[in-house]
């Protein structure tokens, strides 16, 4: 990987000459076990308390490929139904997503944010599940979605969500809300995972 290693003792190396004075590393094996180079891995973000209108993750870094949303107990103090919007350095896009959230044989299309819910028909309910983000195109920004989330109310229990958006620049953050007058959240937390 062309990288700077910091040795420790213990290690062991192979080099090879590959002449006029240079010589190259072929193996490099840490004492400790660890990788040499790391294989980026899966990074946990802080989980969020919920309250207001809007949870925001920002700071995702350059290069990320894959996000995962994990709700859990999330409540609003009203019905309309959650959205996931993206972000990148010009804020937030609220318009051009093509999504749409089912249950049953019921959906609803989203055009405002990635739909993440057809239907709420309780604002009591309490809801559980994980949204997935893939970076579909690098070259122009294009991020794919599916959702699964349960919502522990009398009807409308199993919502699921699918769309793709492009964006203008590099995402770098995401903001999960709900549709038309935004609702408050009162209970739960959210947290996400990048890679």
């Amino acid at each position: 990987g062309e990288a700077n290693i910091t040795t420790a003792a213990g290690d062991v190396a192979t080099f090879q000459s590959t002449g006029a004075d240079t010589v190259q590393c072929i193996s490099y094996v840490k004492a400790d076990g660890t990788a040499v180079v790391s294989s980026g891995g899966i990074t946990l973000g802080t989980e969020q308390a919920l309250s207001g209108t809007a949870i925001d993750f920002t700071g995702i870094p350059s290069g990320t490929k894959r996000i995962t949303v994990m709700f859990d107990g999330v409540s609003t103090d009203g019905t309309e139904e959650l959205i996931l919007q993206l972000g990148d350095s010009g804020g937030f896009e609220t318009s051009g997503y093509n999504s749409g959230a089912w249950m049953d044989t019921t959906t609803a299309s989203r055009t405002t944010g990635f739909g993440l819910q057809e239907t709420m028909s309780s604002n009591a309910a309490n809801i559980y599940g994980t949204i997935i983000l893939v970076l579909e195109d690098a070259s122009d920004f294009t991020w794919t979605y599916i959702s699964a989330l349960y919502a522990d109310q009398t009807t409308d229990k199993n919502q699921l969500g699918a769309g793709s958006k492009s964006l203008s620049a590099e995402l770098t953050q995401i903001r999960i809300t709900t549709t038309n007058t935004p609702d408050d959240f009162d209970a739960g937390v959210i947290n996400i995972s990048y890679e």
